[in-house]
């Protein structure tokens, strides 16, 4: 790795992130919204922090709202009620920062 990508980062990843924000833009106003709400809720609460699956979990969200609009299906009839379950279930096998630091917190001590 050069020190520019230790700077900046991947040149592929960020070229790959803003492919997928412009799909994400190119979807209707209220798909577009609940991406970026559920994106900022995915975020927030630190479920998401790799970015292999980071642009996995994105890229099947939008999956699925460009599903949602070209069958003409309203955002909650693919998410539920409970969009914030459905996010929790997207990323429930994804290690957290917080499980990530309670590794590392516990292979610190040895005995």
């Amino acid at each position: 790795m050069s020190l520019i990508e230790k700077i900046i980062g991947n040149f592929n990843d960020k070229r790959e992130w803003k492919a997928m924000e412009a799909r994400a833009k190119a979807l209707p106003s209220e798909y577009h919204k609940a991406y970026k709400a559920m994106q900022k809720y995915l975020w927030n609460t630190g479920r998401v922090m790799d970015w292999q699956e980071s642009k996995f979990i994105f890229n099947h969200i939008i999956d699925l709202l460009e599903e949602a609009s070209a069958n003409g299906k309203r955002v909650k009839e693919v998410t539920g009620n409970d969009v914030s379950t459905f996010c929790d279930d997207l990323v429930i096998d994804a290690k957290s920062w917080v499980d990530k630091q309670r590794h590392k917190l516990n292979n610190s001590i040895k005995e």
